[in-house]
């Protein structure tokens, strides 16, 4: 028997037999099961595993660090927009 550290639900879904068989495929390779393994996905998928968080916050901070760039830039262009 598992033990989850969070409550899961249990959820059904329709796969088609070509799924259903790349995950068991998946699951037996990795040594799971069928649900570890849809798991896994969906946390990927939405950002939801450490690795991803890491990458969206790593994605986030690059992207806030080229707009203060670009509106010193632009602060210097036009004064109006001087930003101290």
């Amino acid at each position: 028997m598992a033990v989850y550290v969070s409550a899961v639900r249990r959820t059904n879904i329709y796969l088609t037999e070509a799924e259903q068989a790349g995950l068991d495929a998946r699951a037996a390779a990795e040594g799971s099961t069928r649900s570890e393994v849809v798991r896994a996905i969906v946390d990927r998928e939405l950002h939801l595993d450490d690795a991803g968080a890491d990458d969206l916050d790593s994605a986030l901070g690059e992207a806030a660090a080229e707009i203060a760039d670009r509106a010193r830039e632009l602060s210097i262009d036009n004064p109006d927009l001087h930003i101290s």
